[in-house]
């Protein structure tokens, strides 16, 4: 008969347990909000919640997780300082585009199992604008906003937002941030090694206030302008709509907005829409083109200027933006009136219609009543037309001042005469090109159609002296040949009174390479010669530093190290290891000196203080602060004291 069951059955399966993180999984804070807080902010308090410093939370823990570590090492940290972390301060570049954030939000989501700190960045926005003028250089802050999260209990960081460098005020308190500790008066980086949440980096003194300054000396800051107010406004929306635009082709959604909203605006008309946006009409067509990205500067004037905000451009549907277009549309109306684009062909019969005009209009006058600024779009619409019709204006007389009724010659025959002969006299002419535009013609052809022998004249003697000066020119790269020292083309243009040696270049390229290959070889010769001495200086002893090997052969170190880099390097490094090796060895003699001296007081019944022993030194032992305590103290040591 069975027995009845007592207990319940136990499931012995030992549980599986999910992976765990390398580091504490700690949540970012505000994802979806304008005030989301940076990845440099995370950094800090990711360090913070483990109670290290960020220079050791970066250099040894997070460096390791990534494909390429974050934190590299130099040969001279290798060599001399190999147990350093080797973190050194970061810029807000980390919070915007490119390769550094990428690299360092894999890195850290690897550690932490975190996944969306893509949106601590402005990596979502990489392929919409320019990343020129977008991260601040500086670390700022808003003191009111610190203090509100301490008084609260909350978690205290920086916002994305405050890294922006077009973000100068605090949107919440509407006052100004700060880039200046109060205590230390010092600027600092977003990221250092002992960043702290609130806190200077350098001074570590909380740099939160209330609301309300407790100075009441202090002035009464200025007021935000309202501008600055929308512009901040419009970045944060922007860093609020981030998340809902994962995994969008941005710039493709970007591109066709902008050209949605031209369109609408001003029908295609690039020109009226760049007046109307107060930019230029160039970086706009490479923008539709796929060409370039626009700075963020840029689009929140066009923004600004349409009266429509910033996410519009990155509305995923265009039936949404579709009332967007159209504000800007009206908005563009009311502030500049805008010049509509023809058809060609009523550009052309507007064209028509003015060669039988009377009297003949010009065809500039033609281009203003259309509202073209130039004549150019005319010409492209129909050439032959646009040469009828100046060839109508020339000849109706109105083309020149001088030709209208009671107009002013500008310069008589018998005065223009007189000029040609004194620049015929002088030993070097001036040409009728130079004397036509100093009387204030646009040309020299009325001077050669009046007096073409004078003119003539006048270009044969320039043209003699030209061929002298060629001579000349020849001559002196010639002899520069045959010269011991080697002269560069520079030196010649300066001896023959040039601007710069592309004339030489020009007339005598043959001269001029032959001169180019002979210095290059002098060049070479010297080179030889200086790594022979560096092979000297290399076996010398003691080491000799760089500074002094350029005292000695009379070079710069900026020409040593073009002429000889490697050898250079070699030097550097021989002398760097030679004072190491020095100090090392100074540091054993001072710690039997210190034994002796230490051994000497103490037979006469002293305590050996630090003071007794410096005093009894030789004046030739050394006299760093922290080898001469502990070999003070290694001394004590061995006596039993």
């Amino acid at each position: 008969m069975p027995l009845p069951e007592s207990f319940e059955a136990w499931d012995c399966t030992p549980p599986v347990l999910p992976t765990r993180s390398r580091l504490y999984a700690l949540p970012p804070i505000g994802i979806g909000t304008p005030m989301v807080e940076s990845l440099c902010s995370y950094v800090v308090r990711l360090a913070d919640a483990h109670a290290v410093s960020v220079g050791d939370l970066v250099g040894r823990e997070l460096s390791p997780f990534g494909e390429k570590p974050l934190v590299r090492f130099g040969r001279f940290m290798q060599q001399h300082r190999a147990n350093s972390h080797g973190f050194h301060a970061r810029a807000n570049a980390i919070n915007g585009f490119g390769e550094a954030p990428r690299r360092w939000i894999d890195t850290i989501e690897r550690a932490t199992f975190q996944d969306r700190l893509r949106f601590l960045t402005l990596s979502p926005f990489e392929r919409c604008f320019s990343r020129q003028g977008v991260p601040r250089g500086t670390r700022a802050w808003c003191p009111a906003c610190y203090e509100e999260q301490r008084g609260r209990g909350e978690a205290v960081y920086d916002p994305l937002l405050w890294t922006v460098a077009l973000v100068t005020a605090c949107p919440r308190h509407l006052a100004r941030l700060a880039d200046e500790c109060p205590h230390c008066r010092r600027e600092s980086l977003p990221l250092t090694v002992y960043s702290r949440p609130g806190h200077c980096s350098h001074c570590q003194e909380w740099l939160g206030k209330p609301t309300e300054s407790a100075d009441r000396h202090e002035p009464t800051p200025e007021p935000v302008p309202d501008a600055e107010l929308v512009r901040v406004q419009a970045i944060g929306d922007l860093i609020r709509i981030a998340p809902a635009l994962d995994g969008v082709a941005l710039h493709c959604v970007w591109t066709a907005n902008l050209k949605a909203c031209i369109d609408a605006v001003v029908k295609g008309n690039l020109g009226a829409f760049a007046e109307i946006c107060q930019i230029s009409r160039s970086p706009l067509t490479l923008y539709l083109g796929g060409r370039g990205l626009p700075s963020l500067d840029v689009m929140l004037r066009i923004s600004g200027k349409l009266g429509i905000p910033l996410t519009a451009f990155l509305e995923i549907e265009p039936q949404k933006a579709v009332a967007q277009w159209e504000a800007a549309r009206q908005n563009a109306r009311s502030t500049v009136p805008v010049v509509k684009s023809r058809p060609i062909e009523e550009t052309r019969l507007a064209l028509q219609q003015a060669v039988m005009e009377q009297p003949p209009p010009s065809v500039t006058e033609i281009a203003r009543r259309l509202g073209y600024k130039g004549a150019e779009r005319l010409y492209q619409v129909d050439r032959d037309l646009c040469k009828r019709l100046a060839a109508n204006y020339r000849r109706s007389g109105r083309s020149h001042g001088w030709r209208r009724k009671g107009g002013k010659i500008i310069c008589t025959q018998a005065d223009l005469q007189i000029m040609l002969e004194e620049s015929l006299a002088l030993d070097e002419p001036v040409s009728a090109h130079h004397i036509a535009a100093r009387v204030g013609y646009a040309n020299d052809g009325y001077l050669q159609r009046i007096f073409p022998d004078l003119c003539r004249a006048i270009r044969r003697k320039i043209a003699s002296q030209e061929a002298q000066r060629r001579v000349a020119m020849e001559r002196l790269l010639t002899d520069a040949l045959n010269e011991e020292i080697p002269t560069t083309l520079n030196d010649l243009r300066v001896r023959l009174g040039y601007s710069s040696s592309e004339c030489l270049q020009l007339h005598f390229p043959g001269l001029c390479k032959q001169l180019l290959a002979r210095k290059q070889r002098a060049r070479e010769k010297r080179t030889t010669e200086l790594k022979q001495v560096f092979d000297a200086l290399l076996a010398e002893k003691p080491a000799v530093s760089l500074s002094a090997a350029s005292q000695r052969l009379g070079f710069s170190i900026t020409h040593l190290k073009d002429l000889c880099p490697e050898e250079c390097v070699a030097l550097a490094s021989r002398y760097v290891r030679w004072r190491h090796d020095a100090s090392a060895q100074r540091k054993l003699q001072l710690i039997g000196e210190v034994q002796e001296v230490v051994e000497q007081i103490h037979a006469h019944g002293q305590y050996p203080t630090l003071p007794r022993v410096a005093a009894l030194l030789p004046s030739t032992a050394l006299r760093e602060w922290h080898a001469l305590t502990a070999a003070v103290k290694a001394a004590r040591a061995v006596i039993g004291l």
